[in-house]
């Protein structure tokens, strides 16, 4: 009887056995779960707001009928800024960050250009931008002609683009430290009647750097003159001044008339 119970018991097994692995083969145990994908994106994303224009006094069109066609054609380069639809890198100058170019470099837009000039001032600024002038003009002297802005925001305030490769870098200088720019590059920063220096601009390791050629200082009771840094005669800066100041570049009302005095 006793071996009875236990063939039993062991055929039981046996089968409970056989069923068990039946079932594996049959019905595998499921996969962890996969973690749940991102939605995808929309192929077509609703379209933002239209970039804001701050310059709606720049007649484009006339600016193409008037301009010399490389100059126009350099001015185009700088039309996503101007329009809002490009950011320029706003880097240290010799105005923004004088005079250790301690300036924290950052991208900026028209917008952000009137926020910059209007700052300090206890008025609200206004809602748009109010562009006094513009000349096209290869000032350092690379091959690649610079936008120059002359701004009425601010007390006048100038802002110079230049191109580097697929990026625009830029920098403002008050109105009386970019007067009279010539042909080749050079100004005058005046520090009060009869003080006078003159200037070129470079943009080198990502920031724009002003080099001193010339400065002249007339009081009434005398003079003093200097070329590079060195003490000179009245008439070794004339002749200098003679041969350096070239010509005034030529600039353009946002209309697009010819403007025919130089600040």
């Amino acid at each position: 009887m006793r071996k009875q119970q236990m063939l039993a018991a062991a055929l039981v097994t046996a089968f409970l056995l056989t069923a068990c692995g039946a079932r594996t083969e049959e019905t595998p145990a499921p996969a962890p779960a996969e973690p749940e994908e991102m939605p995808a994106s929309e192929e077509s994303q609703a379209p933002g707001e239209a970039p804001r224009d701050m310059l709606p006094d720049l007649d484009v069109s006339a600016l193409k009928a008037t301009m010399p066609e490389a100059d126009y054609e350099a001015f185009t380069d700088y039309l996503p800024v101007l329009r809002g639809e490009q950011t320029f890198r706003w880097v240290a100058g010799p105005y923004d960050g004088y005079p250790d170019y301690n300036w924290e470099p950052f991208d900026a837009d028209m917008t952000a250009v009137r926020d910059q000039l209007w700052r300090g001032f206890e008025k609200e600024p206004p809602e748009t931008l109010a562009l006094d002038r513009l000349a096209v003009q290869d000032i350092d002297g690379d091959g690649t002609a610079e936008l120059v802005l002359l701004f009425q925001d601010g007390a006048y305030n100038y802002l110079v683009l230049h191109r580097e490769e697929d990026a625009v870098y830029g920098t403002r200088l008050y109105v009386r430290w970019f007067e009279g720019l010539q042909k080749n590059g050079v100004y005058i920063g005046a520090a009060g009647a009869g003080d006078s220096t003159y200037l070129r601009m470079a943009f080198r390791n990502g920031r724009f750097e002003q080099e001193e050629l010339a400065h002249r200082l007339e009081w009434g009771t005398g003079y003093n003159y200097t070329l590079g840094g060195e003490e000179v005669t009245k008439a070794a800066f004339d002749a200098w001044y003679a041969e350096t100041m070239v010509g005034d570049v030529t600039w353009y009302a946002p209309g697009g008339a010819v403007i025919p005095e130089n600040l």
